[in-house]
C-alpha cells in the first residue's frame, strides 16, 4: 500500500512538471494563405498549418490570440515585438538570424509560374528571368531573396491574389508559389489553373514554413514551444494532421 502511494506521488508530480507553470495569453500573427491558413465558412481561422499551431497551444495551455493581416503587416509584428507567434514563414537565412522556429510545419517547393506560351526561351538561370516581370508578395521569401540578388522587374502586391490575378490578367509574366497554393488559389479566384504551366525552379527559394518566436522573446516560452512541437511529432499528432491534410511526411 505504502508503495502504491508513493508511486501516484510521483505520477502527480511528473504531470505538474509536463504543464506549464503560469499560461500566457500569446499574440499569433499570420496571413490568409491557400492550404495552410484558410477562412472557414464561419469566418473562422482553419488550413493545414494552423491545425499545427492550435495543436501546439493545447500541449502549452496557453491562450492564441489570432491575428490575421497581410503577410508584411504580420512579419513587421513578429519582428517588432517580442513573445509573438508567427506562421508559416518561410525560414530563409535572412529570417533565421532574426527568428527561432520553434516547429518545422511543412517543407515547401515555389515554382515560378506563367501563362501557357507566354515564355517562348527557356529559364535556365536567374540572369534568365532579368527581361520579365514577376509579382511578389511584399516582405514575402520570394522578395526578399530575389531583391538580394538585384532583381530590378519586381512588382509587389499585398497578398499572393493579387499577384496572381496580375499574372491571368497579363499585367506580369510570372508569380512564385507551390503547387498546390497555387492551384487552389487559381479556383478560388475563378481561374483556370490549366492555363499555367511551370517555367523555372530555384533551390534557393525552398526552406522549411516554420512557426516561430523572434529571438529576443523569452527563451523559457521559446523552449515551451520546441517541446511541445517535440510532443506532437512522437505522439503521432503531426502525422495524423498531415495526413488529413494530404500532406507528405
Amino acid at each position: 500500500m505504502y508503495a502504491r502511494k508513493v508511486q501516484l506521488v510521483l505520477l502527480s508530480l511528473s504531470c505538474l512538471q509536463s504543464l506549464p507553470l503560469q499560461a500566457d495569453n500569446i499574440r499569433v500573427v499570420t496571413e490568409y494563405r491557400s492550404y495552410y491558413q484558410l477562412k472557414n465558412s464561419d469566418d473562422s481561422l482553419g488550413g493545414y498549418a494552423t491545425e499545427v499551431v492550435q495543436a501546439l497551444f493545447a500541449i502549452t495551455g496557453d491562450t492564441a490570440q489570432f491575428e490575421v493581416n497581410s503577410w508584411a503587416r504580420s512579419y513587421y509584428e513578429a519582428v517588432n515585438n517580442d513573445n509573438v507567434l508567427i506562421y508559416s514563414m518561410a525560414y530563409n537565412p535572412e529570417r533565421a538570424a532574426l527568428f527561432d522556429c520553434v516547429a518545422e510545419l511543412d517543407n515547401e517547393k515555389l515554382f515560378f509560374w506563367a501563362l501557357k506560351g507566354r515564355i517562348s526561351q527557356p529559364l535556365l538561370t536567374l540572369n534568365d528571368l532579368l527581361p520579365y516581370h514577376i509579382a511578389v508578395s511584399i516582405s514575402s521569401n520570394p522578395d526578399q531573396y530575389l531583391t538580394a540578388q538585384g532583381m530590378k522587374r519586381l512588382l509587389r502586391t499585398a497578398t499572393p491574389e493579387h499577384a496572381l490575378s496580375m499574372l491571368f490578367k497579363q499585367r506580369v509574366d510570372l508569380v512564385i508559389g507551390a503547387e498546390k497554393s497555387v492551384y487552389r488559389r487559381s479556383q478560388q479566384l475563378g481561374y483556370d489553373a490549366g492555363q499555367l504551366e511551370k517555367v523555372f525552379q530555384i533551390a534557393g527559394l525552398n526552406h522549411p514554413l516554420c512557426a516561430a518566436f523572434n529571438l529576443r522573446s523569452d527563451p523559457a516560452l521559446r523552449q515551451r514551444y520546441h517541446r511541445a512541437f517535440a510532443t506532437l511529432q512522437q505522439n503521432g499528432t503531426l502525422a495524423q494532421i498531415k495526413q488529413r491534410w494530404q500532406l507528405d511526411e
